[in-house]
């Protein structure tokens, strides 16, 4: 298999940064009737990551290389001023065919790759989870003669962007003991109500909890986000465990971590005698 320098594939920008330009989601039937056609433009472009599939790991059944790049957008009529996020996914060549003939690259063109953000984003809003941003519409498109693989697959998804900031962990852990016991509990339902329709997201860290608190109230409104890398989860795994506050850093398990939290609080607990530092 060939090696593959993540380090340099990081950062490697194959999406261009279209500021300023429409982007138009429209989708088939059924879908159609909950995601009308709209125009997007594009603000900013926020990252990109890529994902490298060597021809060996291809042929393996590991599926097509791809990049996924997020984007700052707004409508282009009505609600201009409610901000949303974009992401692009799109198929790129094989490692190391990049600069091969567009032959080479178009042979490799495939169907779209299962994204789960766009399943998990489609359950979560038609199930009206309040818990998570909504999906405004989606589109999936093929790339022209000229584009990285000719025929390969482009999908464009968009959610709303939530009001508010991700949380600031060193700022939940200068609450009082009591205070974080509040906000755990706003947390715990929360995330409940995402992993009852079974998803969850993988890069469990703090940024991924939204929170609002232009009502000088952090516990007003909670939101999970990070569904880039989402997973679909088992029946059993549908059920809160305590497991979950570990996973976002609002409970430490090592007393090692409290080092990492200059402003951490004296009043540490072991709630169930079990170690964890609440």
């Amino acid at each position: 298999m060939a090696e593959i320098n993540m380090a340099e594939m990081e950062f490697i920008q194959l999406l261009p940064k279209m500021i300023g330009e429409t982007i138009t989601t429209y989708c088939d039937p059924p879908d159609s009737a909950h995601y009308p056609p709209r125009d997007w433009i594009v603000i900013d472009k926020l990252s990109e990551v890529s994902k490298p599939i060597t021809e060996s790991d291809f042929a393996g059944g590991m599926g097509s290389a791809f990049t996924a790049g997020k984007y700052l957008c707004r409508p282009s009529a009505g609600n201009e001023d409610k901000l949303a996020f974009m992401r692009i996914y799109k198929q790129i060549p094989l490692y190391g065919t990049r600069l091969d003939n567009v032959k080479v690259r178009e042979a490799q063109a495939s169907k779209p790759r299962n994204h789960v953000e766009l399943d998990a984003l489609k359950d979560l809003t038609k199930n009206k989870c309040t818990a998570a941003p909504k999906l405004l519409g989606y589109r999936f498109d093929k790339q022209d003669a000229n584009d990285l693989v000719p025929g390969g697959y482009i999908m464009y998804l968009v959610w709303e962007k939530v009001p508010g900031e991700p949380l600031d962990i060193n700022e939940f852990w200068s609450l009082p003991f009591s205070q974080r016991q509040i906000f755990r509990d706003k947390f715990k339902k929360a995330y409940t109500e995402v992993l009852r329709f079974g998803y969850m997201p993988i890069m469990s860290t703090p940024s991924k909890i939204i929170l609002d608190k232009t009502t000088g109230d952090m516990y007003a409104l909670f939101k999970v986000s990070g569904f880039s890398w989402a997973a679909r989860i088992r029946p059993e795994d549908k059920e809160w465990k305590d497991y979950n506050f570990m996973m976002f850093s609002l409970v430490l398990i090592d007393q090692d971590r409290e080092k990492d939290f200059p402003t951490i609080v004296n009043d540490l607990k072991d709630v169930l005698n079990n170690g964890w530092r609440w």
